[in-house]
């Protein structure tokens, strides 16, 4: 009489987990090759080796390049959303979230190139349209968050663009280097003076 051993089946959940595990190193290793070089400048077959998947597999998930560049803007955004509502859920002051969210954003811009930013204008614009597309979003999620602690007879929209030209020029290289300040220093002292001047007065230390 034969033996006969059970067939392992793996059950569903975990194949999904598996292969969103795999989507998510496929984004990260991508945009560690890419944060230099920019998107077009990745070779696949450098990218697979690293991954130590084959092509095939690579294309299983992501069809083209400009397929990669896209999820890649998408799981961006979901995590400066994740991250706006971390502010919220642990109980930040809104001075603290703003400081946090600015902070964690220079840091991530300062990780790419300018060819990294040229090229996704120039050679991914599906990519760039939802990159912008998710920014604006984002954008007005920080509107909204800042309706119930700027000052009243403030226009929450023109206090949030000036807050972004501030910190656009407060951490413009050639600024800080005028001033002998580090980008982090300089953004965080912007956004000390913009709070002071647009914050109700019962938020003000």
């Amino acid at each position: 009489m034969s033996s006969s051993h059970p067939t392992v089946v793996t059950p569903p959940v975990a194949i999904r987990d598996k292969e969103v595990a795999l989507r998510r190193r496929i984004l990260e290793v991508f945009e560690r090759q890419a944060h230099v070089v920019g998107p077009r400048g990745v070779v696949i077959s450098e990218l697979v080796a690293e991954l130590g998947i084959s092509s095939k597999t690579l294309y299983r998930h992501f069809d083209t390049k400009g397929h990669i560049v896209c999820e890649l803007m998408v799981a961006w955004s979901e995590h400066w959303f994740t991250l706006q509502q971390r502010g919220l859920t642990d109980g930040l002051g809104p001075k603290q979230r703003i400081e946090t969210i600015a902070v964690n954003w220079l840091d991530h811009l300062g990780r790419f190139s300018e060819q990294f930013w040229l090229q996704l204008e120039r050679d991914f614009p599906e990519a760039n349209q939802v990159y912008q597309q998710q920014y604006q979003s984002f954008l007005e999620r920080s509107r909204r968050n800042l309706v119930d602690v700027v000052r009243e007879d403030l226009n929450p929209d023109l206090a949030l663009s000036t807050l972004m030209s501030m910190i656009t020029h407060a951490t413009d290289a050639q600024v800080c280097d005028q001033f002998n300040l580090t980008r982090k220093n300089a953004l965080l002292q912007v956004i000390d003076l913009w709070t002071q001047g647009a914050f109700r007065q019962e938020l003000l230390p």
